[in-house]
């Protein structure tokens, strides 16, 4: 028997139990997860406030989620549901788009998370590195520690991931929770004035402090990924990217403005991270002495390395569901016997990332953002694709607008932003993001030639029901 070309054998083997252990994840984990990959705490937004203006980032902190996140956490809600499938976005954009994009999607996605992950691990060594002047041999041994713990906890499963994942937000975000009562209570600075940096325009104020915001402000698709490994994943990742979303607002908001009265009345300008400016840390030292300081200090390493573990977990899968697929090696398909999780895929992106913490990253993260921005505009041409393509398809989430909305909707404010985000940080940010992007028609070249691929065809309803369960393949089989 034959499947519209495709042997009913290689079906079989394509159906097969891939061996992943799906766990049920509660709604205040999922939340807890996706609160981690999309804030994890606001450091960084110190940069914002400086480059942009007191007034202009509390613009952005409100008006930015409503035009660049909610379009992305809709979108991929509705995604998930259709196609709740180990690899997330990476089998999103193959049900809409075949082969090749996918793969391009999967690869900048994959290649931007490897160099997403082990930046927070650098952080959180450059937080510790300057409080304690340890040399390198030992930021070296810290980092592969580090590294090798959370490579062995996301091993060990997402269900144990989820439970250091809560336990670093608890850490990370109590001192936060004083910090802005203090901020806020004692706090002497206009949280508002001025609206940008004297002397300069509202366009050159947001060149710096956009591109920062656009990356505070990703990462709704990437609880995605999980799906295969989630129980129910068409109710639970919905849900809890509606209740991140504004948890995420909350938080830089508040935080933000506690930042920006504790520092003190005009001293916004000198507000930066990577030593000699007022960070979150120094503020605190303000508002709270050397207490609040230490505390804030261990909330900063502790949200770099939450971040870290939550993309490492979801960096990894989408190159699973890739070489399942015959796009990649098969060791990176591999499942743990006991665990059930993609072992392999995980223990690569750990020794990569256990290199990676060693460099300079200022070039890399120019490649990082490039790779990260066309990956999105694949999954929103996926959405609206799958809407015509495949308009019958079960949805158990959909976004509430007719397809011509939902063209408007993600075509004009986020793939706009993307687009300008991508053009104005200078010839370098656009030479090597290029480069990068080059990087995926190369590689599906090579790993088509050498693996050849699996037919979209025989990939065709092999997803999830509604209740989590796994489907037989509806389509029309002949004799």
């Amino acid at each position: 028997m034959r499947l519209q070309g495709v042997a009913m054998s290689e079906v079989s083997g394509l159906m097969a139990n891939q061996g992943l252990r799906r766990v049920q994840m509660r709604i205040f984990t999922a939340v807890i997860v996706v609160f981690t990959l999309c804030c994890s705490g606001s450091f960084g937004m110190e940069d914002v406030v400086s480059s942009s203006g007191p007034g202009a980032t509390i613009l952005m902190i409100l008006v930015l989620p409503l035009i660049w996140s909610l379009p992305l956490a809709l979108v991929s809600s509705e995604l998930t549901g259709m196609v709740p499938e180990a690899g997330g976005l990476y089998r999103w954009i193959r049900r809409a788009l075949g082969e090749y994009w996918s793969f391009q999607g999967g690869w900048w996605w994959t290649l931007s998370l490897y160099v997403d992950s082990a930046v927070y691990v650098a952080l959180a060594l450059d937080y510790l590195q300057n409080k304690y002047g340890f040399d390198k041999p030992e930021r070296m041994l810290i980092g592969a520690c580090i590294v090798a713990l959370f490579t062995f906890i996301n091993i060990r499963g997402i269900d144990l991931t989820g439970w250091a994942l809560t336990i670093i937000e608890v850490i990370t975000m109590v001192p936060f929770v004083i910090f802005t009562y203090l901020g806020i209570k004692n706090g002497t600075g206009s949280a508002i004035h001025p609206f940008v940096p004297q002397g300069e325009s509202f366009g050159s104020a947001m060149q710096l402090g956009l591109a920062i915001m656009l990356w505070m402000y990703s990462g709704w698709e990437s609880i995605g990924t999980l799906s295969g490994e989630i129980e129910n994943p068409q109710r639970v990742i919905p849900r809890a990217l509606f209740i991140g979303l504004p948890l995420v607002i909350g938080t830089y908001l508040l935080t933000v403005i506690a930042a920006i009265m504790g520092a003190g009345a005009g001293q916004w300008s000198n507000m930066w991270t990577g030593g000699g400016g007022l960070d979150f840390v120094e503020i605190g030292k303000i508002l709270g002495g050397n207490t609040l300081a230490y505390l804030m200090l261990i909330s900063a390493v502790f949200s770099n390395i939450g971040l870290y573990a939550g993309y490492l977990a979801t960096g990894a899968r989408p190159s699973f569901q890739m070489s399942r697929d015959r796009l990649l090696p098969k060791f990176f398909g591999a499942t743990h016997k006991s665990w059930g999780t993609p072992w392999v895929a995980i223990l690569i992106m750990g020794v990569v990332d256990g290199v990676l913490i060693q460099f300079n990253f200022s070039t890399l993260i120019t490649i990082d953002v490039f790779l990260l921005m066309f990956a999105y505009v694949l999954i929103y041409i996926a959405c609206i694709v799958l809407r015509y393509k495949d308009p019958h398809a079960a949805r158990p989430f959909r976004v509430p607008l007719p397809n011509w909305a939902l063209i408007a909707f993600v075509a004009f404010p986020p793939v706009a932003i993307a687009v300008i985000s991508l053009f104005i940080n200078g010839n370098d940010w656009l030479i090597g993001g290029l480069f990068g992007i080059m990087t995926g028609p190369i590689a599906y070249l090579i790993f088509k030639a050498f693996y050849k691929g699996t037919k979209d065809e025989a990939l065709e309803g092999a997803a999830i029901t509604p209740e989590g369960e796994h489907t037989e393949l509806f389509v029309q089989m002949e004799a």
